[in-house]
C-alpha cells in the first residue's frame, strides 16, 4: 500500500490527468477516440462567455477532430446533471455555425457519487428511431463517471480507471492491484504530490 494525494481534490485530479498520455489513455478507454493533442489546458473558458453562466472546465482538450472536456465535481450539488449539460452546450455553441466543426464530449467523474448510485450514465444526442436505434447523425456526448459505484459488473477498460480514482479517495491505494501503465503513472505523480506537500 502506499500513500497518495486523494483524487477527489481538483488541484490533484487535474495535475494527474492534465498529462497529454494519461488524458489521452483515459479518453481513448471511455469514448474510443484517438487523440492528437500535444497539451490538456486546465481552467478553460470563453471568452466571450456564452449565454449567462460563465462555464469553466477543469480539463479541456480540443485537436481537429474532437473536444473533449473531462471536469471533477466532487461536491454533492443538486444540479450536476444540468450544470454539466450546460457546460456542453456552451462548448458546441462556441461554434458559429449550426452543424459545429468539431465533436463535442464531456465527461464528468462524480468522485462523491450521487442519488441515482451507478457507475456510468450516459447522454447520448445522436437521434434514435422509434426502434431506439441510432441513425449515426449526431455524434456529442456526456458521460457521467461515478467511481463510488464501480463494481464487478462494471465492465473493463471502465472498471480498472473507476476503481483506481474510488481507491485514491482514502489517501492510499494498493498499487499491485493495477496493470494499466497510465493509472500506475497517476499513482506516482499524486504519491509525489503528497511528498512535495509535507
Amino acid at each position: 500500500m502506499i500513500k497518495v494525494a486523494s483524487l477527489r481534490y481538483g488541484v490533484i485530479f487535474k495535475k494527474a490527468f492534465s498529462q497529454p498520455h494519461i488524458f489521452k489513455a483515459f479518453v481513448k478507454d471511455f469514448l474510443d477516440i484517438e487523440l492528437e493533442i500535444d497539451t490538456v489546458e486546465t481552467e478553460k473558458s470563453f471568452s466571450p462567455v456564452i449565454g449567462n453562466v460563465d462555464s469553466r472546465f477543469d480539463l479541456f482538450a480540443e485537436d481537429k477532430k474532437h473536444r473533449t472536456i473531462v471536469d471533477i465535481q466532487h461536491a454533492r450539488n443538486p444540479d450536476h446533471y444540468d450544470r454539466f449539460l450546460h457546460y456542453h452546450c456552451a462548448a458546441l455553441l462556441e461554434s458559429k455555425d449550426y452543424v459545429p466543426k468539431l465533436n463535442v464530449f464531456t465527461i464528468v467523474v462524480l468522485t462523491s457519487g450521487d442519488k441515482h448510485g451507478v457507475d456510468i450514465a450516459t447522454i447520448d444526442f445522436d437521434p434514435k428511431d422509434r426502434h431506439g436505434k441510432r441513425i449515426g447523425e449526431i455524434s456529442h456526448k456526456i458521460l457521467y463517471l461515478c467511481p463510488k459505484y464501480v463494481s464487478d459488473d462494471t465492465p473493463e477498460p471502465y472498471r480498472e480507471w473507476l476503481r483506481a480514482i474510488n481507491d485514491s479517495l482514502d489517501e492510499e491505494v494498493n498499487e499491485n492491484d493495477y496493470k494499466r501503465k497510465e493509472i500506475k503513472e497517476i499513482f506516482d505523480l499524486i504519491v509525489n504530490i503528497l511528498l512535495y506537500h509535507k
